[in-house]
């Protein structure tokens, strides 16, 4: 009998497919466990305590403590040397933009607190006043009392970058001061968003006296993650984008500081990890993590529909994924598809799954500017 023998070539090859297979095969296993195994239902109050303990928390912890960075970072700036103010303006620079990516992370989707607080509008108001800005740096402001007096586009992170990026303040400046007292406020916010997460969620839903409470709270979820998805789509790109005129570029959020495509895909991440499982995910323990729409569709029967919202989803994440392929300022087509996705995705919330869940779609006057 002959004997056959493998190359060493070959062997390798069929390892190396081997390997690649075993390593699939647990997220696969992972991404359509739901079709081999039960997904249990959830209710509203598990769907709540996932939100915001395992939502918002986690993220209101990562805006505050990023926040918190940022005022050390601008007195580093306002007392730096002629010799080490560049290194310091980066330094300054890099605060604000970890800043501004954890706060996209967790007012992509704005609820609860959030909307209480009414920090959009406190801290990320669109579009800066330069004008504001400059008659605040003549006031000097200093303090919480002092700041609730100066106009909401003349403070928060915009005026920040602004500080930062357009008109760069200078050791030693009144800007410089004025800057430091912004971040200040911005800091206060986002410590007291923490607190607030927090209280939310240690709610008791399931308690007889919280249940039409509870329910408000699931319908103002699937408002604001609506939402969510039409801010990022229409405010933050295709308005933009349509307003532009002949060569003048599209005023698009975050574009002084070239973060714009990294704050569009904060935001898109907000949405999306409250939307669908991550790939390989396990499926969520009731009342023990965070429970998807998909995931919560799933729990009810609704597979087809669950179906429907994830292929959604990855439609709007090849969208993405071209236009961080294009590189530098996004092109307008790449916009306009992304704004086309995240349009049909908004479809499929309000035409099918508000619907489903016996939501009815309606903005708060707290959505965003």
């Amino acid at each position: 009998m002959k004997s056959f023998a493998l190359g060493v070539t070959a062997r390798r090859t069929l390892l190396g497919a081997g390997l690649a297979l075993a390593a699939a095969l647990p997220a696969a296993r992972a991404q359509t466990g739901w079709r081999v195994e039960a997904v249990p239902f959830y209710d509203t109050t598990q769907a709540l305590q996932g939100l915001y303990g395992h939502w918002g928390v986690p993220r209101a912890a990562a805006f505050a403590t990023a926040a918190q960075a940022l005022p050390p970072a601008l007195r580093t700036l306002c007392a730096a040397p002629a010799a080490q103010a560049d290194a310091a303006l980066q330094g300054a620079r890099a605060a604000w933009t970890g800043a501004m990516l954890a706060w996209e992370g967790l007012s992509g989707v704005a609820v609860g607190p959030v909307i209480a607080r009414r920090s959009q509008r406190q801290i990320d108001f669109a579009p800066t006043r330069p004008h504001l800005i400059e008659r605040a740096i003549k006031a000097q402001p200093q303090g919480a009392a002092a700041f609730e007096r100066v106009g909401t586009p003349g403070k928060g992170l915009p005026a920040l970058e602004w500080l930062l990026w357009t008109q760069p303040a200078a050791a030693g400046t009144p800007a410089c001061g004025y800057a430091v007292e912004a971040a200040l406020d911005v800091e206060r916010e986002a410590v007291a968003l923490r607190a607030a997460f927090d209280a939310a969620a240690r709610t008791d839903w399931a308690a007889e006296d919280e249940q039409e409470r509870s329910t408000q709270a699931m319908a103002e979820f699937i408002n604001q993650w609506v939402g969510g998805i039409e801010r990022l789509r229409w405010a933050h790109m295709e308005k933009p984008l349509r307003a532009a005129q002949g060569a003048r570029a599209p005023d698009y959020p975050r574009a002084a500081s070239g973060q714009t495509v990294a704050a569009w895909k904060a935001e898109w991440q907000a949405v999306r990890t409250l939307a669908v499982l991550p790939a390989g995910a396990a499926t969520p323990a009731p009342g023990q993590a965070l429970v998807p729409l998909e995931t919560y569709l799933r729990g009810r029967g609704l597979n087809p529909l669950a179906d429907r919202l994830l292929a959604a989803t990855r439609s709007v994440d090849a969208a993405f994924t071209a236009m961080n392929q294009a590189g530098g300022p996004p092109p307008a087509a790449a916009v306009q598809q992304a704004a086309r996705e995240l349009a049909a995705l908004k479809r499929l919330a309000e035409a099918d799954i508000a619907p489903a869940l016996e939501v009815s779609i309606g903005f708060s006057d707290a959505d965003g500017d």
